[in-house]
């Protein structure tokens, strides 16, 4: 017996002494503590109380153990010398950084679409600029009110509501899916539809500045192999619905926010967190970049035009609004932008919209809670502050065209809070500021309707706001009462989108044949359709949509055609009865 013991007792030391000679190459001590840099022993538990339980026993046991927890230096793939592992470790960094500047690569001030095509044969790009001259051949303005409207025209009337109400539930019977495809590689940011009736063109602006562009109802495209399975369907089974390109239209930011150009329908005008607004000309087939910022920190949240199609009002994340008139001559490049709220976690401005009635007053959604009305003819009077603005770069030089030429597209003149506060606190000031309503949380959007009469705003507070206004009460030079600024319907809805989905925000359709509605996703995942008066006309969904549209927009000129969007690139059109 004890000759066994004795050779046990050798073997085990064998073991112990392989054992510890593994740990030394690895760099690991054999008392259990790692010398791999950063790595650093478990504190020891507290005591637990005792329990008749036996699992609970079994876990205080386990618990109760305060030797360090090893760690493989050979799964983690760290190397023994320490001195060879700092350099690997900042070889990593400098590879992450190389990316970080790559997928932040500023767009050219002008580009070629094609060149903005990033994984598209000639073929594709040919077919491209093809599908946007016949586009841009075709006459698409913008409806705008008339200070001629009758207040019944407007539907203010309240005893046409109920006809006007039933009418529009009559447009939208026999909704049905009518097309359903992936248009972009990743979530839906912002989306807007073409007003040309005899097409269902959708551009679709997602996550990381890729612009979809969809024709929904036109030529079956081949069968493609995809990605996307959020809809169930298997791999070799999907199908690409109507025609669909994709256009790396900006950095590798979120797209904010896209208008079709309202003069004529033949552009885009998109902006993007790379700071930048961009207008994407269907003609030429060119983007050029008409407004920047130089501070990367100063995102553009959304944007607006003045139904000139020539100036465009944007909202950054650190409350300021800047204006830009894209007409400007090279002796008048003014770029002005006026920091409208404080600084602070609470700055950020997520929405703005110009009235297309008086296109003087703006509309900003901030994250303060608050709608705001701002009479923009004030803001010229405050003094500017152009020695803050940092320097822009080299490549803001001014590029040619033929005989023209733009004016660089960065900031010339800013105004601070401090000196709008003090101006707008003054006897000449009182009008800038025309109205203003709390919300319960932050205000994420706000828009006006398209006859300039209603504002339509969302909020995290989980309530659909509309306001009525008479236009004649925005006349005078003063801010409105506070008895006469309150909203005249709150329509409850899950505003609640978290982290991982886009922001939802209710929006008017253009459509001016019939009473004032909008569209907005809905948590269940269904998209609705809601008239001003807060009655729901319908509320569209379909075993195809698994994932939330969040994001929304409807057809300018046919009223039962509308769109939703979801974190996965997919779009989906709705329609009543043949295309």
């Amino acid at each position: 017996m004890d000759d066994e013991d004795n050779d046990y007792e050798l073997e085990r030391q064998k073991t112990i002494a392989e054992n510890r000679a593994l740990l030394d190459s690895l760099g690991l001590d054999p008392s259990g503590s790692s010398k791999i840099p950063f790595a650093r022993a478990s504190p020891k538990p507290k005591a637990k109380p005792s329990s008749s339980s036996n699992k609970r026993k079994a876990h205080t046991v386990v618990a109760a153990d305060d030797g360090p927890r090893r760690r493989s230096g050979r799964l983690a793939g760290l190397e023994a010398d320490g001195e060879t592992l700092r350099v690997k470790l900042e070889e990593e960094e400098k590879e992450r950084e190389i990316l970080r500047v790559v997928n932040r690569k500023e767009r050219e001030r002008v580009m070629e679409v094609g060149k903005m095509v990033e994984d598209g044969d000639k073929d594709e790009i040919d077919d491209l600029e093809r599908y946007f001259r016949s586009i841009s051949l075709l006459s698409n303005p913008r409806t705008y009110p008339t200070t001629s409207n009758s207040s019944k025209e407007s539907y203010a009337e309240p005893d046409s509501v109920p006809v006007e109400v039933q009418r529009l539930k009559d447009a939208f019977k026999g909704m049905t899916l009518k097309a359903n495809a992936k248009v972009t590689n990743d979530r839906v940011f912002s989306m807007v539809v073409h007003p040309e009736r005899t097409k269902s063109l959708v551009l679709v602006g997602d996550k990381y500045g890729q612009l979809g562009i969809w024709d929904a109802l036109g030529p079956a495209a081949e069968k493609v192999k995809s990605e996307d399975d959020t809809n169930g369907v298997p791999e070799e089974e999907e199908e690409t619905e109507g025609r669909i390109w994709r256009v790396q239209a900006h950095a590798r930011n979120s797209i904010t926010c896209m208008k079709v150009d309202p003069i004529n329908g033949s552009g885009l005008f998109s902006s993007s967190y790379d700071c930048s607004l961009r207008h994407l000309d269907f003609s030429t087939f060119k983007s050029t970049e008409l407004f920047a910022f130089t501070n990367e920190d100063m995102l553009i949240t959304h944007f607006d035009l003045v139904p000139n199609g020539q100036e465009a009002w944007l909202a950054d994340k650190n409350g300021g609004i800047s204006h830009c008139d894209f007409r400007e001559s090279k002796s008048r490049k003014e770029r002005r932008r006026w920091i409208v709220q404080e600084e602070g976690r609470a700055a950020k401005l997520g929405g703005i919209s110009v009235n297309p009635l008086m296109p003087h007053l703006l509309v900003t959604a901030g994250n303060d809670q608050h709608l705001r009305i701002w009479d923009t003819r004030h803001l010229s009077s405050i003094p500017t502050l152009t020695n803050s603005l940092p320097t822009p770069p080299v490549n803001a030089k001014t590029e040619s065209f033929g005989d023209s030429s733009f004016p660089p597209s960065h900031l010339t003149a800013e105004t601070d809070y401090e000196h709008l506060a003090k101006y707008q606190s003054s006897a000449k000031g009182k009008g800038l500021l025309r109205a203003s309503w709390q919300h319960g949380k932050s205000c994420s959007s706000a828009y006006w309707d398209p006859w300039g009469r209603r504002v339509l705003t969302t909020s995290y507070d989980d309530k659909l706001r509309v306001w009525n206004l008479n236009p004649q009460s925005m006349l005078l030079d003063t801010p409105l009462a506070t008895s006469h600024f309150q909203p005249t319907r709150s329509i409850p809805h899950n505003c609640q989108t978290g982290r991982w989905l886009t922001i939802l925000r209710a929006q008017w359709s253009l459509n001016m044949d019939y009473m004032p509605h909008f569209t907005v996703g809905n948590m269940k995942r269904s998209l609705d359709v809601v008239s001003a008066s807060g009655e729901k006309i319908i509320s569209l969904w379909n075993e195809a949509v698994t994932a939330v549209p969040a994001v929304t927009a409807s057809h300018p000129t046919i009223v039962d055609r509308v769109v939703g969007g979801n974190t996965s690139g997919r779009i989906q059109l709705w329609g009543a009865g043949d295309e």
